[in-house]
């Protein structure tokens, strides 16, 4: 026994049984404060997906043997997350509360792309990175703007830049901009939503089309 009443064996302290219970009580409410931090803030109350893909891919037969690779598109930070971004202004970039993708954005905006390309079958084969496709092209994207504009009429606004890669010999074979904008019924979230996914519908239905134009 040490003098304190506390007795040490095994190499753990064991103390007596009356303070046990304001310990456990300690533990559990670190356990309940860390839960309700976890994320950074307030818990997530939902979870928001983009269910746009591609439906129009010009004419013509497919591209017999093709195979492209879509990379996860680059983004800068303020996007590279699964925060739902609004802009009051065009210096400011501001998030909805309690609510987030389904995935950080640009993994979302990636599956979307390869599954536009698959949805058309105007390529013999799409798919991700490590997937060990015998690679034609890649399809580098840079996301420039994904975000409601909510300054004046609530707008949706997305913008990619779009890189078609000669996988074979490294050359870009064509680049381009693709912006579209859809009006919202309203700056919450919901209405948010609905309106990126009629914007992407349009950048989706543009970048297929120009691809399979290209390769």
């Amino acid at each position: 026994m040490n003098r304190e009443g506390q007795s040490v064996r095994a190499g753990f302290l064991q103390r007596p049984d009356r303070r046990r219970g304001g310990v456990r009580a300690l533990a559990l409410m670190f356990v309940a404060l860390a839960l309700a931090g976890c994320g950074g803030g307030a818990a997530t109350m939902a979870i928001y997906d983009l269910t746009a893909t591609a439906t129009e891919a010009g004419t013509g037969r497919a591209r017999a043997g093709v195979q492209i690779l879509v990379p996860e598109p680059r983004a800068l930070q303020a996007l590279n997350t699964s925060s739902i971004a609004v802009k009051p202004s065009a210096q400011t970039i501001s998030y909805y509360g309690q609510v987030q993708w389904a995935d950080r954005l640009p993994r979302v905006l990636q599956t979307r792309i390869v599954q536009s390309f698959e949805d058309t079958g105007r390529v013999h084969a799409v798919g991700f990175p490590g997937e060990g496709l015998l690679i034609s092209y890649q399809l580098p994207i840079e996301i420039r703007n994904f975000q409601l504009e909510s300054g004046g009429a609530p707008n949706a606004v997305i913008e990619i830049a779009a890189k078609i890669l000669d996988d074979r010999n490294g050359r870009v074979v064509a680049s381009r901009v693709f912006r579209a904008e859809a009006r919202a019924s309203g700056d919450g979230v919901d209405s948010a939503v609905a309106a990126m996914d009629v914007a992407l519908k349009q950048v989706l239905d543009e970048l297929i089309t120009w691809v399979v134009a290209e390769i």
